[in-house]
């Protein structure tokens, strides 16, 4: 390994750390010393089903019932506001017949990737994020599809796979800090810049491993340049779509064609990424000695307040007390953890009027017995900064 040695150099320490953890990333990468999980084994069937000609959408329901998690990820995105009906679903055949077999295919390899991906770790909190912009990647890969003619589906996975070559990488460094800690622990954004350099590689290695279509490889090819093909330049648009949208930014349509599908893939994006997340990604593993987490994570002047907030999850919702907002978000003492990058609905205000918003977990950190969670408006409308700021500004 290459790092027996090199955390020694600059009088700071901060270049060196990051520096010597790429290069030991880098030796592990060129040597072929990672590991590429196997295809999701409730996937591979599901494929074997989808290759013939003949199936029913009884055999597919068939299928996702032997895997509990899938079947409730199943049920979750037929009802979310991106894929789902007017009536609510509840049985499995149902499901598969609103979403459509291919999309449930597509469904059940990121449920499968997604449950690799933020498997518990010392960098849990850096894979949960990874796994989000991953997945918001082939979700808008997916929405954008038929604007390049381009299929779906065939979208839809090139762009969940050009994201898992983060996940595999940061599970290598994960690996590599078993036998080899820096001297200061990093931050989330220094552990994501060391994955990013060895992502387009480890992604290709993926697709070649499991053996996947010529076209989704070459997509992801790391050498591939711009106008190679339409779904490559997809997916890197898509990749910087699912970035803006990581870093709080509204993105930016290439053409006036695809400006109504980017609003309503965002207006549609907190709720299905909450129907495809890992129910177990979402129970915040413990401190990490390895992660360096900021004392604030929300920019601008914090105002104290006191307003009704009411966490809307179905599961596992925690008692909420307002500490402070500032003009883009809301800072609250909390009786339970909340999962970093996750998008939750509160309801803020009026007890006999609130306002249901979505939010993105800036940060959590524990105070004791409880935790102070940070939460920033996700891609609000001009409408909503505005009735926020409003809200900021009042005595």
């Amino acid at each position: 390994m290459l790092l027996a040695g090199p955390w020694a150099g600059r009088s700071d320490g901060k270049m060196s750390n990051i520096e010597a953890m790429q290069r030991a990333l880098t030796d592990v990468v060129s040597k072929g010393d990672f590991v590429v999980p196997p295809y999701p084994a409730v996937a591979m069937r599901l494929q074997r089903v989808l290759s013939r000609d003949n199936y029913a959408i009884a055999e597919i329901a068939d299928v996702v019932a032997t895997d509990a998690p899938l079947a409730a990820t199943v049920l979750a995105a037929a009802n979310s506001a991106m894929l789902a009906g007017a009536a609510p679903i509840t049985s499995l055949s149902r499901a598969v017949n609103r979403l459509g077999a291919r999309t449930v295919g597509s469904i059940a390899l990121a449920s499968g990737v997604g449950a690799l991906a933020t498997a518990t770790g010392v960098l849990h909190d850096v894979k949960f994020r990874v796994w989000r912009r991953g997945v918001t990647c082939a979700l808008a890969c997916q929405k954008l599809a038929a604007a390049s003619h381009l299929d779906p589906e065939e979208a839809f996975l090139a762009g969940l796979l050009h994201g898992f070559g983060r996940s595999v990488a940061v599970t290598s460094l994960e690996r590599l800090l078993k036998t080899h800690q820096p001297p200061r622990p990093l931050a989330a954004a220094e552990w994501l810049n060391i994955a990013e350099q060895q992502r387009a590689v480890l992604a290709h290695a993926v697709a070649q491993r499991w053996q996947l279509p010529s076209s989704i490889a070459e997509a992801i090819d790391p050498g591939a340049t711009v106008g190679a093909s339409a779904l490559a330049d997809l997916v890197v648009y898509a990749d910087q779509l699912a970035a803006d949208l990581d870093a709080g930014r509204m993105p930016q349509a290439r053409t006036p064609a695809e400006a109504p599908l980017i609003d309503a893939l965002v207006s549609a994006l907190p709720g299905t990424l909450e129907a495809l997340a890992p129910q177990a990604s979402l129970r915040p593993s413990p401190t990490s000695p390895v992660l360096a987490k900021p004392e604030r994570a929300l920019s601008g002047e914090l105002r104290q307040k006191s307003l009704h907030v009411v966490d809307r999850r179905s599961k596992g919702a925690a008692e909420l007390k307002t500490i402070a907002l500032t003009a883009s978000g809301i800072q609250v003492e909390s009786s339970r953890p909340f999962q970093e990058s996750s998008m939750v609905r509160l309801a803020v205000g009026e007890a006999a009027a609130p306002w249901e918003l979505w939010f993105n977990v800036a940060l959590c950190a524990a105070t004791g017995a409880r935790y102070k969670v940070e939460l920033e408006l996700f891609s609000p409308t001009r409408e909503t900064r505005d009735r926020w700021r409003a809200l900021f500004d009042a005595p």
